[in-house]
């Protein structure tokens, strides 16, 4: 029995073992992997580099400004008397803005034009008396000491009149001036005295503003200068008022560059007043320019920048595969489209344009442009 009983268990056993076997892997069991990575391809789309003239519009920030402003001040002291405008009123040249007291100016009036009478008299006198001393010289009955005063003392009559007027005609300025006037047509956009104030010659009276045209500056570089033709349209957009394309004059370009950045200005006229215009809005400015020589145009959808620096991935192929390589750009003027490129690309080198935010330096890429095939 006991043999029997022995091959038994060890039947057992082993069939115990089979089905253990069998679980463990049901539940568990991993499959080994492959014997190697597969690369995975990364889809993108490109274009091809072409060397061309780039007819650009060259975009620039610049400021709307008033076609006139003036900060109108007062010209003679006085006391306010009167504020004939207020604030946002549209104005006409020569009308009155602030009219001061002119009472003391009146009589300043008065009495330089009694001096100045006075001095007419004294002249008739002197003129009177230097023609009986030529009658009384001719009969030798003055010396020529005698004649030469008289002549002198004409000369010097003649001399107090005409600084008599002198001081008339300030009088009458100053007079004029209590009645402070708008030297343009426009819109008053502030006030800055009220009656009872006193006013001296220099104090801001009001701020006068005049949009029935405008003017925008912006500042380019040399190169872009360079390109511009007085005379010629651009567009403006102020986002601020929707941003509507505006068409605007380019009235001159500076031969001078400014100080502080180095850029030459550029100023525009719009013809016509737009509603809602406000001095210092900030405007988008296209500028039309066009380059020398023809020069490799990069497709600006591929462009990136890293650490502030244009890079772009070109197409590169390995053996049967292609691959993406980051190469860095050295870039001139741009236009919606296309970039110029002075450094780091050349005429028929393939960029990608779509997919390159997935991308690495050296990563496989399967193209779904129209050109794949070639």
């Amino acid at each position: 029995m006991k043999p029997l009983y022995r091959a038994f268990v060890l039947a057992a056993l082993a069939v115990a073992a089979h089905s253990g076997c069998d679980d463990s892997a049901a539940e568990g069991a991993v499959a080994p992997p492959p014997p190697g990575p597969v690369a995975t391809q990364q889809r993108v789309q490109t274009l091809v580099v072409r060397n061309a003239a780039l007819d650009s519009a060259r975009t620039a920030s610049g400021l709307v400004r008033a076609f006139h402003k003036a900060s109108v001040k007062a010209e003679t002291p006085a006391r306010v008397l009167a504020r004939r405008v207020e604030r946002g009123q549209q104005v006409e040249a020569g009308d009155v803005l602030v009219e001061l007291d002119a009472s003391r100016l009146e009589l300043a009036l008065r009495q330089t034009e009694a001096n100045l009478t006075a001095r007419h008299n004294d002249l008739a006198h002197a003129q009177r008396e230097q023609r009986r001393g030529e009658r009384l010289s001719a009969s030798k009955a003055i010396s020529a000491q005698q004649r030469d005063d008289l002549q002198h003392r004409l000369d010097r009559a003649n001399d107090e009149q005409a600084l008599a007027e002198v001081a008339r005609d300030t009088a009458q300025r100053n007079l004029e001036d209590t009645r402070i006037v708008a030297p343009f047509s426009g819109r008053v956009d502030d006030l800055y005295v009220d009656i009872g104030e006193y006013v001296i010659p220099g104090t801001p009276v009001a701020m006068l503003v005049d949009f029935s045209r405008i003017r925008v500056f912006t500042g380019v570089t040399a190169e872009t200068a360079s390109g511009l033709d007085p005379g010629s349209t651009a567009r403006v957009r102020l986002a601020g008022l929707g941003g509507a394309e505006i068409a605007a004059k380019l009235q001159s370009v500076s031969s001078v560059a400014h100080e502080r950045d180095g850029t030459y200005q550029v100023e525009l006229w719009i013809e016509s007043p737009i509603a809602g215009i406000r001095d210092g809005m900030v405007a988008s400015v296209d500028l039309d320019t066009a380059t020398a020589s023809a020069r490799p145009l990069a497709p600006r959808a591929g462009l990136l920048r890293r650490a502030g620096k244009p890079e772009i991935f070109v197409v590169e192929r390995v053996g049967t595969t292609e691959v993406a390589r980051l190469r860095r750009l050295r870039t001139g003027r741009s236009n919606a489209d296309w970039i110029e490129v002075l450094e780091g690309l050349q005429a028929g080198d393939r960029v990608v344009v779509d997919g390159q935010f997935a991308l690495r330096d050296g990563t496989p890429i399967a193209r779904d442009d129209a050109a794949a095939a070639d």
